[in-house]
């Protein structure tokens, strides 16, 4: 057992190692937020609206947005197809999501005919370099407004991608950046439920 003095105190480092990677790994991944009289279960019909990009993938908002559509159907919830979306925005003169006021997403989720709109965005969608390795990585940040009443009811941050152990040490290789976007996008859904 190795034992480190500081101060007159004896500490033992394996244990103060093992408390900062708990620490750690307990920070990393993802964060999410259920309203306490949030009726999530209730909701049966969802609106999926397009999606903010910040990344250099000029697609990267579209991918996510879809691979969100075949999760929450895979859930069992009814999504209101993109198309209808789409002309919904065209009909309304509407160029971004993020220029919408909450009135007017409640109106557009009425409109759909759905229960609750789902508004997203996308932080990082692409490569990343370490030191000596290239990964994956994805972060993706998501809202789930409930449209009688304008509350956001759910909202998740969720970032994977960094290399494994395998990765950093030996150079093996892991997943792809599609594998880690529906890695990414499996997890923050299954937090609504």
């Amino acid at each position: 057992m190795q034992v480190l003095v500081i101060m007159g105190k004896r500490i033992n480092v394996t244990l103060c190692a093992i408390c900062l990677l708990l620490g750690f790994l307990g920070s990393c991944g993802h964060e999410h937020f259920v309203r306490a009289d949030a009726q999530i279960g209730g909701i049966k019909r969802i609106a999926v609206l397009p999606f903010e990009n910040f990344t250099s993938d000029e697609y990267a908002g579209e991918k996510i947005r879809r691979l969100i559509i075949t999760e929450l159907l895979s859930k069992r919830f009814d999504v209101t197809e993109p198309g209808d979306i789409t002309q919904f925005f065209k009909e309304l003169k509407i160029k971004s999501v993020s220029s919408m006021k909450l009135i007017e997403i409640q109106n557009a989720g009425r409109a759909l005919n759905a229960e609750a709109v789902m508004l997203g965005s996308v932080e990082a969608f692409g490569l990343s370099r370490g030191i000596s390795v290239t990964y994956p990585e994805v972060t993706v940040n998501l809202r789930l407004v409930e449209v009688s009443s304008g509350n956001v009811i759910w909202s998740m941050r969720h970032t994977s991608g960094a290399p494994d152990f395998w990765t950093r040490h030996f150079g093996s290789e892991g997943l792809s950046i599609s594998e880690t976007a529906k890695k990414v996008v499996k997890e923050a859904v299954g937090t609504l439920l």
